[in-house]
């Protein structure tokens, strides 16, 4: 897992593909990209701008086999939990076609705020969209997926 912000993208260069993506957000004005999913490099590379409300209750961690996800905070702010794969977890529901895994796990808090990343390796459980300090709270967020 890496935890940075978009000022700090030239320190990925050597990572091929994530730094493409993490180059891209930070030269995109989102603010002129409706919802939805859009390609980069076809499935290789592609994007979905979110917007949602937060939820101070959320517990359900996720895990990807297929892609790498590359979640960066637009507006708002959110509580990302992370843990290893290797963590103590029980598998609540899996949809390999979607390339997703839901699990109950305890995980440590990270907060991303806007303009900052987090770049999540298949390696790394994570619990996005959870509310900073108990509110629920709007965000806007675009998450990249990147083919491992």
């Amino acid at each position: 897992m890496i935890f940075d912000t978009l000022t700090n993208v030239d320190n990925y260069k050597g990572l091929d593909r994530v730094h493409t993506a993490l180059k891209f957000l930070a030269e995109t004005d989102f603010s002129k990209i409706d919802l939805g999913r859009y390609e980069l490099d076809g499935d290789n590379i592609f994007y979905m701008v979110q917007r949602y409300s937060t939820d101070p209750n959320k517990t359900v961690s996720q895990a990807h086999e297929k892609y790498i996800d590359i979640q960066c905070m637009l507006s708002g702010e959110e509580i990302i939990g992370v843990a290893p794969i290797s963590a103590d977890k029980k598998l609540i529901e899996a949809k390999a076609e979607n390339d997703v895994w839901f699990y109950e796990c305890k995980t440590e808090p990270l907060t991303l705020f806007a303009g900052s990343f987090m770049v999540l390796y298949p390696n790394d459980l994570h619990c996005p969209g959870v509310a900073v300090g108990g509110t629920a709270a709007e965000c806007r967020k675009v998450v990249v997926k990147v083919r491992v």
